[in-house]
């Protein structure tokens, strides 16, 4: 669904986006961010984007399918193998959907030294990083001292006919960011820092809108599942074998010792109750115990 020009969104915006594909041509790193409140389209406005990106190199719109799809990214581990997809399959452009990576303790930390590390270690591969997350203040200064943020797209008041977005260049971001670091209600700042233009988005045509909520749900239900396992307290081998510091190995032959069952597998990973947990804890005393009397 597009406008009388072509486009699903303004002319300025393409023109935006082609600036920064041919500063990627020219072996510079940069980053397009599409931040916003729940609801006001960012995975569509994103997808448009790239989209817009694999047409100017040549290429059909991103693959939406539901177990295909190498230039979306749902999370951080999902963005690093898929990086490296898009690399060796020459493709120009990557969406990074946060998809809850914030939802836990250290997340914000754990996400700004993968944005780091990735553009220090993977800026000749000359791939177009576009980033959707709630607010782009939490992105690390060290980012924006690098001038990698080349332009943030703030979307608001979406209705059932189009969307509506901001355009700021790096340099009135930092001003956004100045501005929020002294307001209670941090998101009037996109207000009072003068936008460099304004346009409109339309939505994705019917099938590929479902193909993309599809995606989406998916990828929602995977934070969820990991959720739960938090609250229900359950740990994987690797959490256990730190609180009882053994190695991962020891825990996997401890388990298979005792016929241990895991409490819930999540995307192959296996997770046990705080009961099995002490269980473990108690074979591992009674190993000392035996070790110590042999002593």
């Amino acid at each position: 669904m597009n406008y009388d020009h072509g486009l699903p969104f303004d002319k300025k915006l393409g023109e935006n986006i082609a600036s920064l594909v041919a500063r990627i041509k020219g072996n510079k790193a940069s980053l397009l961010i599409n931040d916003g409140g729940v609801g006001e389209g960012k995975t569509t406005m994103m997808v448009h984007e790239a989209d817009y990106v694999n047409k100017l190199n040549g290429l059909e719109p991103i693959t939406l399918e539901a177990k295909k799809h190498p230039q979306l990214a749902l999370g951080g581990q999902d963005f690093i193998k898929k990086l490296r997809v898009c690399f060796e399959k020459d493709l120009p452009v990557i969406i990074y959907d946060e998809a809850g990576d914030f939802n836990r303790r250290g997340s914000l930390t754990r996400f700004n030294a993968m944005i780091n590390r990735t553009f220090e270690t993977f800026r000749g591969f000359k791939i177009l990083v576009i980033l959707g997350l709630p607010s782009f203040s939490v992105i690390d200064q060290d980012l924006f001292d690098k001038n990698i943020p080349r332009l943030l797209l703030h979307l608001y008041n979406r209705n059932d006919k189009q969307g509506n977005y901001k355009g700021f260049s790096l340099y009135r971001m930092m001003y956004i960011k100045q501005k929020m670091s002294k307001l209670t209600v941090k998101p009037f700042a996109y207000d009072i820092v003068q936008p460099n233009f304004r346009g409109h988005f339309k939505d994705l045509d019917p099938i590929r809108a479902a193909a993309l909520d599809r995606i989406s749900t998916l990828g929602k239900i995977d934070v969820l599942k990991k959720a739960e396992v938090k609250i229900e307290g359950l740990m994987p081998y690797t959490e256990i074998g730190t609180k009882l510091g053994r190695s991962v190995v020891w825990v996997r032959m401890a388990v298979g010792k005792l016929k241990m069952k895991p409490t819930r597998i999540i995307n192959r990973l296996r997770y046990f109750s705080e009961d099995q947990v002490n269980r473990l804890a108690d074979h591992l005393d009674s190993l000392d115990g035996k070790n110590r009397s042999k002593k």
